[in-house]
């Protein structure tokens, strides 16, 4: 069972698949596969509908509403292939649907910071060194840039383009990329910083743009611990900082100021509009009818 498994994600890897996706992919199936085992299908071509219905419902038991979707789709996709491929006889996920959030499987996103917690955070950050300047420059790409946080430490320096003020996002989930607008707050930051990068190298230059203070490039581990000095620093009482916490407070500011959700989703790198969705549950109902009424098939129930 291995082996398919590794064919498909060489196919997929030639098409253009992430190697975070594909080890992703090979969790998921190598999963289905012992799932399969445990219930008497020694090989793909032993599976019938019903073992499959078995490894559903261990999902149930086991996952909550995004992580049952993402493994249903990774695994219906792979059986489907087996299927076209020869491999094994007919599909016996053919009779699968993906499961459809229920109102209780979309919990509340945690409520953003507001406008004045964000500005009184770089406000408050200091700026002695590079490594300072370093960690504004990692905040307002969370924030101004609305980045994930691997795709923030993935940027390289040929990723910012200060003449036509434009960011370019080439390790997006998926390995999508994109462009975002070097807006004023990241623009600073970032030809700031860049102006004391080369103090931190410590060797050869290979282009990230976020270095540690070794030379070499910012990492997650390092990004967590800027954030828990940041927290130690702000205090118990403030709003508790992490990297998804500005980008999804970007995305309500923009709601709030009036963004087309479309745009937001483009500006997120959202594959799905449902995944942008979310965010119209935080802001203001009134608001939240105004993009009912001119859009009504982005209702949300609250």
């Amino acid at each position: 069972m291995e082996a398919e498994i590794e064919a498909y994600l060489a196919q997929r890897a030639a098409e253009g698949l992430s190697p975070k996706t594909q080890a992703h992919y090979r969790r998921v199936l190598t999963g289905l596969a012992a799932s399969f085992q445990a219930h008497g299908a020694a090989r793909w071509a032993d599976a019938v509908p019903d073992t499959v219905d078995a490894y559903l419902e261990e999902l149930t038991q086991r996952y909550g509403f995004g992580s049952r979707a993402s493994f249903t789709i990774t695994a219906r996709a792979f059986l489907r292939w087996l299927a076209e491929s020869g491999a094994i006889p007919a599909d016996p996920a053919r009779h699968v649907t993906v499961p459809r959030p229920e109102k209780d499987d979309l919990p509340l996103p945690e409520p953003p910071l507001s406008e004045a917690d964000v500005a009184e955070l770089l406000n408050a950050m200091p700026k002695r060194n590079a490594v300072d300047l370093r960690d504004i420059a990692l905040v307002e790409l969370l924030y101004s840039g609305g980045l994930r946080i691997s795709e923030a430490l993935a940027l390289d320096l040929r990723d910012t383009d200060f003449q036509n003020r434009v960011l370019h996002v080439r390790n997006g989930k998926g390995a999508k990329p994109r462009e975002l607008p070097l807006l004023q707050g990241l623009f600073i930051a970032l030809r700031t910083y860049l102006a004391l990068r080369r103090s931190l190298l410590k060797g050869p230059d290979h282009g990230a743009l976020l270095l540690t203070n070794r030379g070499q490039r910012l990492t997650i581990g390092a990004s967590d611990r800027m954030f828990d000095k940041l927290n130690r620093r702000r205090g118990p009482k403030a709003p508790h900082l992490h990297a998804h916490r500005l980008r999804h407070s970007i995305a309500v500011h923009m709601l709030r100021g009036g963004a087309d959700i479309r745009y937001i989703q483009a500006f997120l790198g959202h594959d799905s509009l449902e995944s942008t969705k979310i965010y119209l549950r935080l802001v203001p109902a009134d608001l939240r009818k105004v993009y009912d009424a001119a859009m009504p098939e982005l209702a949300v129930s609250t």
